[in-house]
């Protein structure tokens, strides 16, 4: 396994990590949660870099990275509604466009047809880990981990009545982007849904 797969993998393995000490551990560890958040964040972009310098891309690579951005982006939604910081159907609507997607790329890789990443994608993963990241901060400034001046601003920040809105916009942005994803790359879709949908329904009727 090459080095940047490697770093994928343990961006896997973080993400896992991340949610233990934020979520099922109590109370919750959140300053060891957010470091670990931190190194996640930076091996996702230290793997393509070196990929890119020393031309160690591969398909498994290709198919992990995005996989390992879901699964670390998933766990920290996951980790703030178990929290009762946001609602959790926000959090289904994201954890099902990623679930889409990642099925839909493999499905489609199986058949060789290419799949194309929209504009709006890149927005919603942006708009994502900014809001992610503004959660964290929050939160260990409601701590008093940042100073007590600070403290009174992390408590609002993390205010489930004032999550909803900016959570409704990523969940927007979420819905919005599988919507585009699906329309640029109808015909793969049309493709995958005719080998794997329709036959399979076909040969049940016979």
């Amino acid at each position: 396994m090459r080095i940047p797969t490697q770093l994928t993998v343990l961006r896997i393995v973080l993400a896992a990590v991340f949610f233990v000490l934020f979520a099922l551990v109590t109370p919750p560890k959140t300053e060891w949660a957010i470091g670990i958040f931190i190194v996640a964040s930076i091996t996702d972009w230290w793997d393509g870099h070196i990929a890119r310098k020393m031309n160690l891309t591969s398909a498994l690579g290709a198919f992990l990275d995005p996989l390992a951005d879901k699964l670390l982006t998933g766990a920290a939604f996951i980790a703030f509604a178990w929290q009762d910081y946001i609602p959790w159907w926000m959090v289904i609507v994201v954890l099902f466009r990623d679930a889409y997607l990642t099925l839909f790329r493999l499905l489609a890789d199986t058949q060789g047809l290419s799949v194309q990443t929209s504009f709006i994608a890149k927005v919603k993963t942006a708009v994502q880990m900014i809001f992610i990241s503004v959660m964290l901060f929050a939160l260990v400034a409601a701590d008093g981990g940042l100073g007590s001046w600070l403290q009174e601003i992390g408590r609002q920040l993390k205010s489930p009545a004032l999550l909803f809105w900016p959570m409704g916009i990523v969940t927007f942005l979420t819905a919005a982007s599988a919507i585009l994803y699906s329309y640029d790359n109808w015909p793969a879709l049309r493709a995958v849904v005719s080998r794997y949908l329709l036959r399979h329904a076909s040969q049940e009727i016979i």
